[in-house]
């Protein structure tokens, strides 16, 4: 299944973020948004169409000065709150987003060596087919 790639994809498309997003940890030592998955549980099963999926996953914003970190995240926050359907899709066609919500809204994490460190936590509904 390729979802957090494609959310990868999506976020390094938009103007505010970094042209490279990480998956799982952030630069230590720079501007940086990093996500990383979350433990979940599995929640219907269909016999023959597949499963409903909760995909929950982590946005880290790591930046030198707090305003920006803060506002960046703010604008994930909005962009994911207000994602329009289509705008994360699988190129495998192993999934099909069915609904993302925000599930922690951003908390500051803790000042670094380098500047502050923020996040939010989001939960897609994915709906897997079958044989996937």
């Amino acid at each position: 299944m390729d979802f957090l790639n494609q959310v990868k994809a999506h976020m390094e498309s938009l103007s505010f973020t970094p042209s490279i997003i990480q998956i799982g940890l952030y630069i230590e030592d720079g501007d940086s948004v990093a996500i990383r998955p979350s433990p979940n549980t599995i929640d219907d099963r269909y016999m023959d169409e597949g499963k409903i999926y909760p995909f929950s996953f982590q946005v880290l914003v790591h930046h030198q000065r707090n305003a920006e970190a803060y506002s960046m995240i703010e604008k994930l926050l909005s962009e994911y709150d207000n994602l329009s359907n289509g705008a994360v899709t699988s190129s495998d066609g192993s999934f099909n987003l069915v609904s993302i919500q925000c599930t922690n809204t951003p908390n500051f994490v803790q000042k670094t060596s380098f500047g502050v460190l923020w996040t939010c936590q989001f939960e897609a509904e994915l709906h897997i087919k079958g044989g996937n």
